[in-house]
């Protein structure tokens, strides 16, 4: 696979430059094409009972999990499929024990969904939500985390790039913190996963989430949380569903024909994420467009993509400031990611006047601002080239 030909697997790009898929990205003919597959498979009922068709259906989550570990770079058992990363995210608060007091720490750059389960947390238990201040434009170093480190602090929950600044954190170097001081670490990649390659067999992230619709290419409702293998030896999830049950001896068709069986049982949990999931009849439609995407991306390859976005970021990083243009982002690779925030203008009332012109022409971008770090943000993926640069630049140039 090429980036050609990744390209060509997105017929939306036909009649727009799209370099938003840090908001809602689009999904590949691929992803279309396997969830009409199962809208047929649904509407037809081709297997032999309606409970043969619901086991076939429920398999087909299988490719989701098996991509999305191999993307990772963790094992099957440590992946679980949620509905999105605000679920997820849910999960990883209610989980983890928590005491009044405890601290958690938060930049204060992140998308609010990562701060409302802590602050509901200290709503009702009384744990700490403690800030960790960005400074110069959205830059968070490993020191900034450091110095905030009590020895109540329980939890760092952290996005792995800040949505408003583009600015990448060094993943490894705050789990391997954490993993140091006792610290669960939770980790939103959606701003990174699918895009940049990140591997977590080094990444000791105790919850890994990325929800589908961003750089996955994904429909909504399916995503991936990766779990570490403390999470999977510690903790329990607070909801339980049969599917995560281990199998019955002949597989559930012939569990639900036998006479004997009853409620009044013991259940027994395999220790992986699955049970982690909600584990009931689930998204299938969305489970199966979220593994034909991600197995695009590991057609394509990671690090090859990572590569190509990196390359398209530091040419728009070059036309921006050719232009004299605030550019938000660092340049520096480490620190860069696929999204790049500038601003034409010191207040957001013009820049917005701005984007709406951006807009006009269908060039589709957004614009971002938390703590009054932000400003226009382009997203630069693998479908992306340079002729969607130039296009965003003579816009820019036009209406300038």
């Amino acid at each position: 696979m090429d980036f050609k030909s990744a390209r060509a697997s997105f017929p939306g790009l036909a009649d727009k430059t799209f370099l938003d898929a840090a908001c809602v990205s689009l999904i590949p003919r691929q992803a279309y094409e396997g969830i009409k597959s199962f809208l047929d498979m649904a509407m037809s009922c081709p297997e032999a009972d309606a409970s043969i068709h619901h086991i076939a259906m429920d398999a087909l989550r299988r490719e989701a999990v098996v991509e999305a570990a191999k993307l990772m770079r963790v094992p099957e058992n440590r992946i679980s499929l949620v509905e999105s990363t605000t679920h997820a995210l849910n999960i990883a608060a209610n989980s983890i024990p928590l005491q009044k007091g405890d601290e958690i720490l938060m930049a204060d750059t992140e998308f609010l969904q990562v701060a409302i389960p802590w602050v509901k947390k200290a709503e009702a238990i009384g744990v700490v939500v403690k800030p960790v201040l960005s400074h110069d434009e959205g830059v968070l170093e490993l020191a900034d985390f450091e110095k905030a480190i009590t020895p109540r602090t329980k939890v760092l929950c952290v996005s792995s790039v800040q949505w408003c600044s583009g600015y990448r954190l060094d993943s490894k170097a705050l789990g391997e913190l954490c993993a140091s001081k006792g610290i669960w670490f939770v980790l939103d990649a959606i701003q990174e996963l699918g895009a940049l390659d990140m591997d977590f067999s080094s990444i000791k992230a105790d919850f890994a989430i990325a929800g589908g619709h961003k750089w996955l290419n994904s429909p909504h409702g399916c995503g991936i949380m990766a779990l570490s293998e403390r999470a999977l030896r510690e903790l329990e999830p607070t909801s339980w569903g049969y599917l995560a049950l281990e199998d019955p001896e002949g597989g559930w068709g012939e569990y639900f024909r036998t006479p004997s069986i009853t409620p009044y049982r013991e259940y027994r949990f395999p220790r992986n994420a699955k049970k982690f999931e909600i584990a009931g009849t689930s998204n299938y439609p969305g489970a199966i467009g979220l593994g034909k995407s991600l197995k695009l991306v590991n057609d394509l390859g990671i690090a090859k993509s990572e590569a190509h976005i990196m390359e398209l970021t530091a040419y728009l990083h070059e036309a921006l400031k050719a232009m004299k243009l605030h550019v938000v982002s660092k340049s520096d690779p480490k620190l860069r990611s696929g999204i790049t925030i500038f601003r034409a203008f010191p207040g957001a009332k013009e820049n917005q006047a701005l984007l709406q012109k951006l807009l006009s022409d269908r060039i589709y971008v957004a614009m971002r601002y938390t703590s009054e770090v932000g400003g226009i943000r382009v997203s630069t993926h693998y479908f992306s080239d340079h002729e969607d640069i130039d296009r965003l630049v003579a816009s820019l140039k036009r209406h300038l």
